[in-house]
């Protein structure tokens, strides 16, 4: 029998899992073909919190604070990080030197440490599994088994349901960002810090970790610069809708040339795109490869589909354990994958969304025209005469250009006398 050892900072997660084991626990050890106990609870959160989790399902677990105490104790085979609690990778070097498997969806510390997580898999045998990081998509599912002979060119997808249930939600209620995260956060959709989720920088994690399984790679995310939801209003997502467009926070990895370019960025998607199916807390991916051409893959965010995944990997956990084999993955090969990465947007030429805010005068109007006319490069130029300020809000939709370019004209742009701010760009998927 294997014992289980659950990481819970937060009683939310632990009843969503344990409930679901206790649920599904003959399945999962008919797949695996082994008995599972869970025989520990680390939490530090409030203790009465805890005991009346464990009262109401009657059960009686050791509960600790003290991680050192699971990492060697020898009653602990598998240990399953269901919050996301550390910032470093020293609890998972620690539990794979004490031959702990583990499974986690830590995607900051797996993306920020991923070598040195397989150094360490390597040097103890042991493995770290993460499937529940892409929650609720089964990626590392699909990587591992439908595209392990096909060659992945492109995916282009909305990683993270919390921006995507924040910008829904500002649509259609026309309410503000701050309200919209507030309600986010009670339905705790959002990351304990939710800067984590406006930032991109939840995404990026995401995206880095999809491109090391793709390509074989340990990507440096620090070398990609993530530009998150944090400053489009209301205002935006209304002229995006009289435009025919959703605005959908994308992340966009594509292999060219050797090179990998990364984009996490908010895009305009067409109305009638997938993308723009991808509603309230859901996530959804755009898959181009050489054997399937082009893939949708849709799934809604809630806490039995990430359950079903650390369950998942639970199967895998056990089935390393029962075969005692060497952990198969070629390191070296890992170590001497240097992939250069570059940003999507700042070195491939892209259509983008710009919204000035002007004062009420029709030569600043056509002196921007003018600008943009010189080098071609604006499609339309949509000015609302409604308004009753005194300022004009001005939306520009651009031929293809690239970022550091516009970032070029648009200086040109602000220091034209009348022009006030440039209150966003962002990009425009046209396909």
């Amino acid at each position: 029998m294997l014992k289980l050892a659950l990481i819970a900072n937060q009683t939310d997660s632990l009843e969503g899992f344990f409930d679901f084991f206790i649920e599904n626990k003959n399945k999962i050890e008919k797949k695996a073909a082994q008995k599972f106990e869970i025989t520990y609870i680390f939490n530090d959160s409030p203790e009465n919190e805890v005991k009346a989790f464990l009262a109401a399902r009657d059960v009686d677990l050791k509960v600790t604070d003290n991680y050192q105490q699971l990492v060697k104790n020898k009653e602990v085979d598998i240990i399953i990080e269901l919050s996301r609690k550390f910032e470093t990778a020293d609890y998972l070097l620690q539990a794979l030197k004490n031959k702990k498997q583990v499974i986690t969806s830590n995607h900051k510390v797996l993306a920020e440490n991923y070598l040195l997580i397989k150094e360490a898999e390597k040097k103890f045998r042991t493995r770290v599994f993460f499937s529940a990081v892409f929650s609720p998509l089964p990626l590392k599912t699909l990587l591992n088994n439908f595209y392990s002979l096909d060659e992945v060119k492109e995916i282009n997808g909305v990683l993270n349901a919390t921006t995507n249930f924040i910008l829904s939600e500002m649509e259609k209620n026309t309410v503000s960002m701050k309200e919209t995260v507030e309600q986010a956060k009670e339905l705790s959709y959002t990351e304990e810090n939710p800067e984590f989720d406006l930032s991109g920088r939840d995404s990026l994690n995401k995206s880095i970790l999809l491109a090391d399984l793709i390509y074989n790679t340990a990507l440096d995310p620090s070398q990609v610069q993530a530009k998150g939801i944090k400053g489009i209003t209301s205002y935006d997502l209304i002229y995006a809708a009289e435009l025919g467009y959703k605005i959908k926070l994308i992340s966009t990895i594509k292999k060219q040339d050797e090179k990998i370019y990364f984009g996490v960025r908010p895009n305009l998607v067409p109305e009638n795109s997938f993308f723009s199916s991808l509603n309230d807390n859901s996530n959804g991916i755009e898959l181009f490869s050489n054997y399937n051409s082009r893939t949708f893959i849709k799934a809604e965010n809630n806490e039995s589909a990430a359950s079903n995944l650390f369950s998942q990997d639970l199967i895998s956990a056990a089935e390393i354990i029962s075969s005692q084999n060497d952990i198969n993955f070629d390191l070296e090969a890992l170590r001497a994958n240097k992939i250069n990465l570059d940003d999507l947007y700042q070195q491939q030429a892209n259509n983008f969304y710009v919204r000035l805010q002007l004062e009420k005068d029709k030569q600043i109007i056509e002196k921007i025209k003018d600008i943009f006319s010189e080098k071609n490069l604006a499609d339309l130029i949509l000015h609302d005469n409604l308004t009753e300020t005194p300022l004009l809000p001005v939306i520009i939709i651009t031929k293809k250009i690239k970022e550091k370019d516009l970032e070029e004209l648009l200086k040109e742009v602000e220091n034209l006398e009348g022009v006030l701010t440039v209150n966003n760009v962002i990009a425009v998927k046209t396909e």
